[in-house]
């Protein structure tokens, strides 16, 4: 895990979370990195507003930048306080006989309030063939967000 200062968001504010950008060449990776987040915040009694959209979402926009400012807008008009993006590097089973999970991906909280960055974090982990893409990505969900909210 990556991350240069942990702080304490309040829990009483209003959050927003939104597909993350994949820089892999697995399909939908970023709304399955997203999701993961969203049930994780959910455990922890975190409401998050979903502005997770479908696989075609992610090609509508053709940059990075005009989809955050699409999701900035689309969350401060449900009146967020917060909106929850995030960045998947990796997201794979390594090729051999066992089949390892890899799984590396990034998230960052924006305070729409002050247009800025309050939180950016990343986390990368890999496990033995019996554990799940998805439960990788489940574990780095919970040692990431506990470093934004409590």
């Amino acid at each position: 895990m990556v991350n240069k200062k942990s702080i304490n968001l309040p829990l009483d504010k209003k959050y927003a979370i939104s597909s993350f950008w994949n820089y892999t060449e697995t399909p939908m990776a970023g709304l399955r990195a997203a999701t993961i987040v969203e049930g994780v915040l959910a455990q922890k009694n975190i409401t998050a507003l979903s502005l997770i959209g479908g696989g075609a979402e992610l090609d509508m926009d053709t940059t990075k930048k005009s989809f955050l400012t699409k999701k900035m807008k689309e969350a401060k008009s449900i009146g967020a306080d917060y909106l929850i993006i995030g960045n998947v590097q990796e997201w794979r089973y390594k090729t051999g006989i066992d089949g390892e999970p890899v799984v590396s991906y990034g998230i960052k909280v924006i305070d729409l309030q002050e247009n800025s960055t309050v939180f950016n974090g990343v986390g990368a982990k890999s496990a033995w063939g019996n554990k799940s893409i998805g439960v990788v990505a489940q574990e780095i969900a919970k040692d990431l967000i506990p470093q934004f909210v409590k």
